[in-house]
C-alpha cells in the first residue's frame, strides 16, 4: 500500500529544550523510515504543538489528504494529543466519502523517550491502515481504535488517555493483530467522494458554563457582540441558570443562529425540556447536540455552517446523525 504520513507536530516528535518540550524539525524520519517502509512523509513547517491548531489547520490537513486520495491508499496523520479529538472530528466530516482509510495518532511522550508509548501507536495506526475493512477516519492509542466523530480525551498523563464514553472503540490491537468491530463498521456509509470543506474563519465561540459564573454580564455581552454560531457546554441534561438576561439573550439569538447545547457529562444525552431550566432553550429552537461529544459539536458546527446559509437546514443537518456521532 501506498501510505502518506503528515506529520504536524506534537509531544510525539518533540525533544527536551531550554524550555521545555518542543518539536523537533526533521527528528521523525529516521524512526519513521524504520518502523512504516516505503511511506512518504510530509512535515509540516512550522511544527505545531497541538495547543496551537486552529479550524485553519482542520481544513489544511483535510485539503492536504484531498489532494493526494489519488496517490495514496491511505494517510497516517501524527498529531498532538491535547486537541486531537477535534481535529479528528473535523477531518471526518470533511473527509466524507473519501474510500480511503485516514488514522489519527500521537504519543504521551516523545520518541526518543524511555518507555515512549509512540512506537507502539504508530505501529498499530499502520497495521490498521492496511486493514481493508477499515475505510474511515479513527483515533489510534493504546491498544485501540476510536470513531474520530466519538473519541475525548479524558487523561493527561496515562498512555491510555484516549476513550469513546458514549460509543465503543470500533477494536483492539492484540499480538501485532487487529480485532474490529466489522458491525460497528459497517455503519458508516460512503456519502460523498469529494472534500466537504469548513470554513475556517467562522467565528464559532464555544462555552462551558461552571458555577458562580456571571450569567447576566454574559447575556449582556453576547447582545453586544453575538458570534456567528455558539456551543454552550451545559449542566446535565442541558440545563442552564435561570438568569433572564441571558436566556433571553439565547432565545433571540437561536432565531439568527445555530446556537447549540452539549452536555458537560462524560455520558448520557441531553434532553432539553426536561427540567424547567432547560425549557426556554427547548422552545426557543436551539440546536440539540444529544450525546455528541463537545469536541464533535465545535467540529460539526463549523461544517453545517460551511454547508449552507439555511438555519432550518442548518439545524437539520447537526441533529441528523451523521458518521455515528450522535445516537439515533
Amino acid at each position: 500500500m501506498r501510505i502518506l504520513i503528515i506529520y504536524t507536530g506534537g509531544t510525539i516528535g518533540m525533544a527536551q529544550g531550554p524550555r521545555g518540550l518542543a518539536p523537533l524539525v526533521g527528528g521523525l524520519a529516521a524512526p519513521l523510515a524504520q518502523r512504516c517502509p516505503g511511506a512518504e512523509l510530509l512535515e509540516y513547517a512550522p511544527l505545531l504543538d497541538s495547543s496551537s491548531m486552529t479550524p485553519r489547520h482542520w481544513a489544511q490537513i483535510a485539503r492536504d489528504i484531498q489532494a493526494r486520495v489519488a496517490d495514496f491508499d491511505g494517510f497516517l496523520v501524527l498529531h498532538g494529543t491535547d486537541t486531537l479529538a477535534w481535529t479528528a472530528a473535523a477531518l471526518a466530516y470533511q473527509l466524507q466519502g473519501a474510500g480511503r482509510p485516514v488514522v489519527v495518532t500521537g504519543a504521551m511522550r516523545p520518541w526518543s523517550a524511555p518507555d515512549s508509548d509512540a512506537p507502539g501507536n504508530v505501529e498499530a495506526a499502520w497495521a490498521l491502515l492496511h486493514q481493508p475493512a477499515f475505510r474511515e477516519v479513527g483515533v489510534v492509542f493504546a491498544n485501540r481504535v476510536y470513531r474520530a466523530t466519538r473519541v475525548r480525551k479524558l487523561d493527561c498523563s496515562a498512555d491510555e488517555a484516549f476513550d469513546s464514553p458514549n460509543a465503543p472503540a470500533l477494536g483492539e490491537y492484540v499480538g501485532r493483530q487487529w480485532r474490529l468491530d466489522s458491525l460497528r463498521l459497517a455503519q458508516v456509509p460512503a456519502v460523498m467522494d469529494r472534500l466537504q470543506p469548513i470554513n475556517p474563519d467562522w467565528q464559532v465561540l464555544s462555552v462551558r458554563l461552571a458555577p458562580g459564573f456571571n450569567a447576566r454580564w454574559f447575556g449582556e455581552q453576547l447582545r453586544q457582540a453575538p458570534p456567528q454560531a455558539l456551543l454552550v457546554e451545559a449542566y446535565g441534561s442541558g440545563n442552564l441558570p435561570e438568569e433572564s438576561v441571558l436566556l433571553d439573550t439565547l432565545g433571540a439569538l437561536a432565531t439568527r443562529i445555530p446556537v447549540a447545547v452539549c452536555t458537560q457529562c462524560l455520558r448520557g444525552t441531553v434532553q432539553l425540556g426536561q427540567y424547567a431550566a432547560g425549557s426556554p432553550l427547548a422552545a426557543a429552537g436551539v440546536f440539540d447536540a444529544a450525546d455528541m461529544t463537545p469536541e464533535a459539536s465545535l467540529a460539526k458546527l463549523y461544517w453545517v455552517m460551511s454547508q449552507t446559509p439555511d438555519l432550518a437546514v442548518r439545524r437539520a443537518l447537526f441533529e441528523t446523525p451523521l458518521l455515528d456521532d450522535r445516537s439515533a
